[in-house]
Parts: structure tokens; sequence; C-alpha cells
């Protein structure tokens, strides 16, 4: 059972994903809390799947397809959900694309497409739901991140750039919107099992040795800390970055 000050029962949660953003799994978690969820992104099969999870719950749940990186589609995305369920309570965002190569070789387009997902999209979504958000006076929002926000890493400069981006937008509008009882918080995630670097046996061996708990992260990692941002048990809590890493960010 759900401690009270945990259940999301009566809220409505708009998630989004590009790019790896465990879309199925946020969902999941804020379903079987009691929320009912909206869906957006470009993704379509992989929302479908996403909206079935939540439903097989007994909770609703509807799909939108959006440009996450255009404003004016998040905007239609808003007001679509609004229009659906009345209300929006809390807001996930979900953007990871991930990038490697060394700095000399990164093109304009690519920098600036990294960025425009990991970061402008953040930007756009908090924009459009904040504005529902200060009407009611109410609201959460979450981003999901990446340790690397705070740590450097080789051949990765547009990568970190826009991790780092949203610990600080985190952090801003956290204050920016405290008075308005809105919380902004994000989760900084570690290596995960899914990551790409970890199909490399020589990589995957090196990251397990380096994790102070010897495994990569699992989306189950992050149920908690993402029920309880969302939920009332967190209403003194905001700009504040929840790392799940498994210990990396204790490292010198």
């Amino acid at each position: 059972m759900i401690p009270k000050e945990f259940s999301l029962s009566g809220k409505v949660a708009v998630v989004g994903g590009a790019g790896r953003s465990w879309l199925k799994e946020l969902a999941s978690y804020l379903g079987e809390a009691g929320a009912d969820v909206v869906l957006f992104g470009q993704d379509e099969k992989q929302m479908a799947a996403a909206a079935q999870a939540v439903k097989t719950m007994g909770r609703r749940a509807i799909t939108i397809t959006t440009n996450v990186t255009s404003s004016r589609e998040v905007e239609k995305m808003v007001a679509k959900a609004v229009g659906q369920f009345g209300q929006i309570d809390i807001l996930v965002n979900s953007f990871d694309l991930q990038f490697a190569k060394p700095l000399v070789e990164v093109t304009v387009d690519e920098w600036n497409r990294v960025l425009a997902t990991n970061l402008n999209a953040v930007f756009a979504s908090a924009k459009a739901v904040g504005k529902h958000m200060l009407e009611r006076k109410q609201g959460k929002i979450i981003t999901i991140s990446s340790g690397l926000a705070e740590r450097g890493l080789p051949n990765s400069t547009a990568y970190c750039t826009s991790k780092g981006g949203v610990i600080q937008f985190t952090r801003a509008l956290a204050l920016e919107w405290a008075r308005q009882n809105i919380r902004v918080n994000a989760i900084a995630l570690g290596w995960m099992a899914e990551g790409a670097e970890v199909q490399d046996e020589t990589w995957r061996n090196l990251l397990t040795h380096y994790i102070p708990v010897a495994r990569f992260g699992q989306p189950d990692d992050l149920a908690a800390v993402l029920v309880y941002l969302a939920s009332d048990a967190s209403s003194f809590v905001t700009g504040s970055t929840f790392y799940v890493t498994g210990g990396l960010m204790a490292h010198g």
C-alpha cells in the first residue's frame, strides 16, 4: 500500500520522452501511484506501450504525438491535455539524446540537435505546462537528467553541456516559482543497463568496476524518487537534484 502522502490519486501527469526516455517505466510508476497520464513525444510505438501499461493499472492514459523541440507543438499538446483531463498536476521530462564525439569533429548541426533535444525541450515543456500551473498555483515539475551534468567526460562536450544546463534551469526555475507552490526538481541518473556503452564488453567491465555498487542502474531504481517528487510528500523540496548513480558522484 502506498502511504497517503505518496498517493497520486486524482492527479494528472504529463510525461514527455525523446531518445532514451524509459517512457513506459516512468508512466507505469506514476500510474501505479494513482495518476492518470498524458504521454507526448514522437515515438508512437513507445508511447502506445506506455499508455497500455498505465491502462492495465486501471488509470486513464492518452498519447499526443509532439515534436518536443517545438514550442508551438508543445503548447498545442498542453491545450489537448487540459481539454481532456481538465488539469495538469505533474510534468515529467525525460529527454535523453546520447551523443559522443571529439569536439573538433562536432558539427554545428549536431551541437544544436543535442541541445535542442536535451535542454531546449525542457524549456518548451516547462514554459507551456508552467502557464497552466501558475494559474492553479500548484504543480510538480521533474526532469530526468544525468550525472554528467556535474561530471565531465571526454568526447561528450555537447551532452555534458546540455545536461548541465538542465540542472541550472531546475535551480533557477525552482526559485522563480517557489512562492506559486510549484516545485521543480531533477533526477540525475548514472550508467544505466540499457545504455549503448554497456554493449561493449570492455567498457562494461571497466564501468562496472568504477561504479561503487558494482552494477548498472535499472529504471526501477528511480521509481521511488520519481513518485516522491511527484507527490505531496515532497512539498518542502524544490531546486534539488537527486543523484541515482550507484555512488558515482562520491568519487573524488
